[in-house]
């Protein structure tokens, strides 16, 4: 069964954005000879005219990318809880118990404890309602050993974002890359989740960087 990969978890991007700078309008110039532009790059290949290059400058066009970087996902890794005020921690641990539920046992039994009667549905792919989530994940939760790694929640009040990579939603591979998603949730007035938004992405195979998708390098590196 292919459902996820064909709705929830679509191959939404198959490369990174192209930031281009805008062209410069070509200033009128007399004819020159061939050997010009071998004369030009010689003089700026010659010692002392050399430029160090910006590691941090735009790229320009698609060859500067240098997607060579081999990318992967993290084996092990610390789930990272930002809060608005101590009052949110709960609905920090509700949102790992959401996922858990997804990835194991998901009814619409036994979301009802997480999902609203009147659970709305922003993500294209999927109907209202707890059922058709609760259906989505159940295909693949009974075929493959679905994994949903947390990296990130963050809490405010009535809104929580989490920042997960579900892996193994349609095939067995044990080492998939997984797809990344952003979901965000809205609390209403039971304490369940109302309504849900995600924003998707297939982890690539290869990167510009090497600062993976998801961890936090600034905290490891004691910063």
């Amino acid at each position: 069964m292919k459902e996820l990969s064909g709705y929830l978890f679509p191959a939404l991007i198959s490369g990174i954005l192209i930031l281009q700078a805008p062209e410069a309008k070509a200033e009128p110039r007399a004819a020159t000879s061939s050997s010009a532009p071998v004369a030009a790059q010689a003089a700026t290949n010659a010692p002392g005219n050399t430029q160090e290059e910006d590691p941090f400058a735009r790229p320009t066009k698609s060859q500067d990318q240098q997607m060579d970087r081999r990318n992967t996902v993290p084996e092990g890794y610390e789930t990272h809880i930002i809060l608005g005020s101590e009052a949110d921690s709960p609905r920090a641990d509700f949102i790992i118990k959401l996922y858990d539920v997804f990835a194991t046992n998901p009814t619409g039994e036994t979301l009802s404890e997480f999902l609203s009667d009147r659970y709305i549905q922003h993500s294209t792919g999927v109907p209202n309602g707890r059922n058709p989530i609760a259906m989505l994940f159940a295909s693949s939760v009974a075929q493959y050993d679905v994994k949903i790694d947390i990296h990130k929640i963050i809490v405010v009040g009535d809104w929580a974002m989490a920042h997960v990579n579900f892996r193994n939603v349609d095939n067995a591979e044990p080492d998939d890359l997984g797809t990344a998603a952003v979901d965000m949730y809205f609390f209403g007035p039971d304490g369940r989740v109302e309504e849900h938004w995600d924003v998707l992405q297939q982890v690539p195979t290869h990167s510009a960087n090497a600062n993976g998708m998801f961890v936090k390098l600034f905290e490891e590196n004691g910063q």
